[in-house]
């Protein structure tokens, strides 16, 4: 059976963790990119990157997970579906060029 990934509302402040439960960061701000229509019940937009603060006090440096990432959720939390161990490997520590081009 295949798990249908969470679709809560992501939003700033919550805790990320990987996908052995191990605490990631702080979800800073979700990112919308791309020319995806407006999020919808039925149609969630699919093109968002999270922006996670790391460290102690959020002083390490960010990454930059796309939400297609995200496996499960609670209310204040989401789990990502690969070990931390892999985030440099997808490329989660550098910011996606469609970010740096709308600074």
């Amino acid at each position: 059976m295949q798990k249908t990934p969470y679709l809560g509302r992501v939003a700033p402040g919550m805790s990320v963790c990987d996908i052995a439960g191990k605490k990631v960061g702080t979800i800073v701000q979700v990112h919308d990119i791309g020319d995806a229509p407006p999020a919808t019940a039925a149609a969630p937009v699919r093109s968002q990157v999270m922006e996670i603060k790391t460290g102690l006090l959020g002083l390490g440096p960010h990454l930059y997970i796309p939400a297609s990432a995200i496996d499960d959720g609670l209310e204040d939390s989401v789990f990502l579906s690969q070990p931390q161990e892999e985030f440099e490997r997808l490329g989660w520590h550098e910011k996606p060029p469609a970010l740096s081009e709308s600074e």
